[in-house]
C-alpha cells in the first residue's frame, strides 16, 4: 500500500483534488479496519461502556436509532482497556502491520484521534466543514460529505477527529447537540474537567477522557431523543 505523503509542492488545485482523494480511499479503509477492530473486541465491552453512555440497561442494548451503535463502538474502541490498552493499541502491536502502509497510518492515525466539542463556521460545498473546537479553541477543516450536504453554520457537534497531515475527517459520525444543552448540561461538565477550556489544551488521563467522553455522549443521546439526527459521513 502506498504511504500518506506532504502537499508541499502541489498547485493549491492539485492539493485539494489529492487531498479529496485521499479523504476517500481513507474513509474506505476505516470502515474496514474499524470493523476487524470491533470483531477483536472482548464481549464485555458493549455491555460495559453501553452502561457508560447511558443506552445498556437491564442486559438489553436501548437504541433511539441505528446510527447509536456506531457510536457506541466507537466509545469502546478508544476506552474499553485491558491491562491499560485498548484494542487500537493492542492491534499496533501484535503483530503490527507494515511500516508505512495505509492500514497502519490509518490505525496510528485513530489511535491518536480526539474526542471534542466542535461548532460548524463554515460549510464547504462537496467537501466538509470548517469547525472551531470549544475544547481547544483552534479552527480545523474537515474532509466529510455528509457534514457538508447537511450541516449548517452555527450548529455545534460532538465527536471525534482523525487528523493526518493531509486533511482530518471525523469517525464518522458527530452528533448535534442544540445550544441550551451545551449552556446549561455540557458547560459544567466541562468546567468539572477542563476548567480552562479553551484557553489550554486539556491534559486529561485515559481514564479521565472516558469519563468526560462518556458524560458528554450521555447528555448528547439522552437529550437528543429519538429525532436526534446525527452526522454520519456518506458512503465514498
Amino acid at each position: 500500500m502506498k504511504r500518506l505523503f506532504s502537499l508541499f509542492g502541489r498547485s493549491r488545485d492539485d492539493g485539494a483534488d489529492h487531498s479529496l482523494d485521499l479523504y476517500k480511499r481513507f474513509r474506505q479503509l476505516g470502515r474496514t479496519c474499524n470493523l476487524a477492530l470491533i470483531k477483536q473486541l472482548p464481549p464485555p465491552a458493549l455491555p460495559e461502556c453501553g452502561k457508560k453512555l447511558g443506552i445498556y440497561k437491564a442486559g438489553t442494548l436501548i437504541l433511539n436509532q441505528d446510527d447509536e451503535i456506531a457510536v457506541a463502538y466507537d466509545y469502546c474502541l478508544h476506552h474499553h482497556r485491558r491491562a491499560g490498552r485498548n484494542i487500537i493499541e493492542r492491534t499496533l502491536e501484535n503483530p503490527p502491520p507494515a511500516m508505512g502502509s495505509d492500514e497502519m497510518t490509518y490505525l496510528q492515525t485513530l489511535s491518536a484521534a480526539r474526542f471534542s466539542l466542535f461548532r460548524i463556521d463554515e460549510i464547504l460545498p462537496h467537501r466538509g466543514a470548517r469547525l472551531r473546537d470549544l475544547l481547544r479553541g483552534e479552527s480545523v477543516t474537515v474532509m466529510d460529505l455528509g457534514l457538508s450536504s447537511t450541516g449548517m453554520p452555527g450548529i455545534i457537534v460532538a465527536g471525534r477527529l482523525l487528523r493526518f497531515d493531509a486533511f482530518a475527517m471525523s469517525s464518522g459520525t458527530l452528533i448535534p447537540i442544540p445550544e441550551p444543552i451545551l449552556e446549561s448540561r455540557i458547560q459544567p461538565v466541562i468546567g468539572k474537567f477542563i476548567p480552562n477550556a479553551p484557553h489550554a489544551s486539556p491534559a486529561l488521563s485515559p481514564a479521565q477522557w472516558a469519563a468526560f467522553e462518556g458524560q458528554i455522549l450521555r447528555i448528547a443521546l439522552h437529550d437528543g431523543g429519538e429525532d436526534n439526527t446525527f452526522y454520519t459521513d456518506m458512503e465514498v
